[in-house]
């Protein structure tokens, strides 16, 4: 679900995208792909997701590997976005499991090298 997500706004597919090209095509649209948006995810998703995006991406950059968000800074976030601290743990459960599929999607999407 996040996997697609992330996969579908790197190339800017979004519903009406997908709707338009199964018109030009004569083609039923398939519940099962159509592209996720934010806005389809649980509002606690939601929430975490906004939050994910306000943290800063950490680059090696000697490899250019995704090593993940830095958390610096997240408390505050929090406390901006009002999450209550009865909320922040599944908060940051849904932040870490979105870092995780998205460090996935970043290393499959990265192109490989030849030797």
């Amino acid at each position: 679900m996040l996997y697609s997500y992330f996969q579908n706004a790197s190339l800017g597919v979004t519903k009406e995208t997908y709707f338009e090209i199964c018109e030009q095509l004569g083609t039923e649209p398939l519940e099962s792909e159509i592209p996720l948006e934010f806005d389809d995810f649980p509002d606690e998703l939601q929430q975490a997701l906004s939050i994910y995006y306000r943290l800063r991406d950490e680059w090696d950059g000697f490899n250019g590997v995704y090593l993940g968000k830095n958390f610096t800074g997240l408390g505050d976030i929090l406390d901006i976005y009002q999450v209550s601290k009865n909320e922040r743990q599944e908060v940051l459960d849904w932040i870490f499991v979105i870092d995780r599929v998205r460090s996935k999607y970043v290393a499959e999407s990265k192109p490989k090298e030849t030797k």
